[in-house]
């Protein structure tokens, strides 16, 4: 028990450090630190892991929730810490509904929040701007939800999944996600 107890304390610490390295401010609204690209970068760049997750998540988006719990999977088998970004508005009350979601799976989930001075305030709208932001040139920039984005230690984004890496698949249910993290994510965290 002292173990866990330590284990948390320090992870929190490594945590709090990384975020301040990056002068991330809490979003006005919640409790949970609003960023944008450049923000993503700088923890990707101070983690301290070779590479860091974030994931996409909308309260309203069933893939989103669904994939939940393999995104936060990722953290425990691999050398990566994950973050989940909710792409609803600061302000927007659905936005808190989607932080209930991540905390039913996990207490302990890293969260952020797309800020509203960059992206305004139409989740599709500052979704999409977000993915032309995010989506290196050699991948195909597709404004959908449910994004695992691989970001290494020097603030290179590595991979960005979309709706076409499940088509690629035969299947789209569970296994089918498990096997497009084998194929696409799951590679550069080994």
């Amino acid at each position: 028990m002292k173990i866990l107890l330590a284990f948390c304390l320090f992870g929190s610490t490594m945590l709090f450090s990384q975020l301040e390295n990056c002068n991330l401010e809490k979003s006005e609204f919640i409790d949970v630190r609003a960023v944008d690209k450049n923000d993503i970068l700088c923890i990707a760049k101070s983690s301290g892991k070779p590479n860091t997750v974030f994931y996409t998540l909308a309260s309203w988006c069933k893939p989103c929730i669904e994939h939940l719990p393999d995104a936060l999977k990722l953290e425990n088998d691999f050398n990566t810490q994950v973050y989940i970004v909710l792409v609803e508005s600061e302000d927007n009350m659905k936005v808190k509904l989607a932080m209930s979601i991540v905390k039913k799976r996990s207490e302990l989930a890293n969260m952020l929040v797309l800020k509203n001075t960059v992206y305004g305030d139409a989740v599709k709208k500052r979704n999409k701007i977000f993915a032309k932001q995010i989506t290196p040139p050699n991948f195909e920039t597709i404004p959908d939800f449910s994004k695992f984005i691989v970001v290494n230690n020097q603030g290179e984004v590595k991979m960005v999944t979309n709706w076409k890496d499940y088509r690629k698949l035969d299947n789209k249910n569970k296994e089918g996600v498990q096997e497009m993290l084998s194929h696409t994510v799951i590679p550069l965290l080994k």
